[in-house]
């Protein structure tokens, strides 16, 4: 059996319906957006089944049943895959403990103690 072929327009890549935020375009993922041109389906904001293969030089998207060409990507989309792509920035995490030759400091004296019982 063929897979049925159709565009989605506006797209986007989640992982879930109820996770807000988008992911790398690769199989495991879903894609989100307003589907045009499906058989069995009509014109309408759609959300596909996990990705089974992607073909980025001809922007076609794979799932188990449907293939589909992608059209032009969610703006909002497209700006979190350019900063995907920017160049990691170092970070320094500072210690807890800034010399690690010292026991950190326990509680005052005068803070008291609680007993149970």
């Amino acid at each position: 059996m063929d897979k049925l072929s159709a565009k989605i327009e506006n797209w986007a890549v989640v992982d879930n319906l109820i996770f807000h935020g988008f992911r790398k375009l690769e199989p495991g993922q879903r894609l989100t957006g307003y589907l045009m041109g499906h058989s069995d389906l009509p014109n309408g904001v759609i959300y596909t089944a996990v990705i089974q293969s992607v073909d980025q030089a001809n922007g076609l998207v794979e799932t188990a049943n449907s293939v589909y060409r992608l059209g032009q990507a969610n703006e909002f989309y497209q700006q979190w895959a350019a900063q995907q792509s920017e160049e990691p920035q170092q970070v320094h995490v500072s210690s807890f403990v800034p010399d690690a030759r010292r026991p950190a400091a326990g509680y005052a004296a005068s803070i008291p103690a609680y007993r149970q019982g």
